[in-house]
């Protein structure tokens, strides 16, 4: 918790957040927000964090797995040279659904992307498609996949939302120029990053967070200094003389957003499990919703769904998991109000007792 400061002294910025982090999952593109909010100071609203998406200081693209992450633009690039060849490899399967699989094919579709972009333009997914199906590339049934195939081979990325749409832009117009990094250099930089606001961690856990081989990452955790521990039957890597905040998480709770850095960047993820009486729950059976948190172990999950009308509330389902005090249960009011004030928008508040 210290580590990623859901404790301790927040951060300036979410700018902070994500360059600390390193890479941050936003799949969810509101929900990640929220996780970048409650690690920064003075508690960002949404509309502040996409500002911050809009004028390319935190930058959305598929980077470390295959799916959407923050990063910031002078990591994207390595981050990207590093990672993004497993990734496509791991997507073989829809390259020959979806005809990308032939390198010339490939080739002619990502040529027509760049120059569709070429001109400083950011375009919706849709307006993309219709931009190149006038230059003559099919994109039915596959544009999902061009532009995934475009930030992967760092041809598109992230550009400033139009509403609620978010937009495509062109690399290099994005994301500044860098000499590429060594394989083991890479490596050896993100075990550092992960190492500093994740550790300790196994190489396991790097391996699953940074689409690295094992291998690799325990090579990387050398190559950063780190030293080793066995703890509960398995081995730990820490950085030396990390400071670590004197405030724990006595008395605190958190409502985390699905997929938060907390529980997705970990591969073993039981020790913030807490109840004997599940053995994969709540921490599987809850992998989808958000983490209600006390003291730093899952104690349930909640769930929010936008509002149909303009005046009507978020309606906000915490579902508790193990018996808690009326202590806990003020604080979870507390952090439902802290996200209302993230959203801008009232949020009305239901516990659920545990089943």
């Amino acid at each position: 918790m210290s580590r990623q400061r859901l404790v301790g002294e927040p951060f300036a910025s979410p700018v902070d957040v994500v360059e600390w982090l390193g890479a941050v999952q936003a799949q969810e593109y509101v929900d990640a927000g929220w996780a970048l909010s409650q690690r920064s100071e003075d508690a960002p609203t949404a509309g502040e964090v996409e500002a911050l998406v809009a004028s390319g200081e935190i930058l959305r693209t598929h980077v470390l797995r295959p799916t959407w992450h923050f990063v910031r633009p002078a990591d994207a690039r390595w981050m990207l040279e590093l990672t993004g060849p497993r990734v496509v490899r791991t997507m073989a399967s829809a390259w020959r659904a979806t005809g990308l699989d032939e390198p010339d094919e490939r080739a002619r579709v990502l040529d027509a992307v760049a120059e569709v972009l070429g001109d400083g333009e950011h375009l919706t997914r849709k307006q993309l498609a219709e931009r190149l199906e006038a230059s003559g590339v099919d994109t039915t049934k596959r544009i999902s996949f061009i532009t995934l195939a475009a930030e992967l081979e760092r041809v598109a990325i992230s550009g400033a939302p139009q509403g609620k749409q978010q937009t495509f832009a062109a690399f290099d117009d994005r994301v500044p120029a860098s000499d590429p990094l060594e394989h083991d250099e890479a490596v050896a930089r993100l075990a550092e990053r992960y190492l500093r606001s994740h550790g300790p961690a196994t190489p396991h856990d790097l391996s699953w967070w940074g689409g690295i081989t094992v291998t690799d990452a325990r090579r990387g955790y050398e190559a950063a200094g780190a030293a080793s521990y066995e703890a509960e039957g398995l081995t730990y890597y820490e950085l030396p003389g990390l400071e670590t905040s004197s405030t724990g998480g006595e008395g605190i709770s958190h409502l985390l957003p699905p997929y938060d850095e907390y529980l997705i960047s970990y591969k073993n993820r039981q020790a913030v499990d807490a109840s004997e009486d599940y053995v994969r729950e709540p921490i599987e059976g809850l992998f989808f919703w958000g983490l209600a948190l006390d003291e730093g172990r899952v104690v349930g999950g909640w769930k929010w769904s936008r509002p149909t009308r303009k005046d009507d509330p978020v309606r906000l389902t915490l579902t508790l998991l193990t018996p808690t005090t009326s202590a806990v249960r003020d604080r979870f009011a507390v952090q439902a109000d802290r996200f209302s004030r993230y959203l801008d928008i009232p949020v009305e508040l239901t516990m659920e007792a545990p089943r």
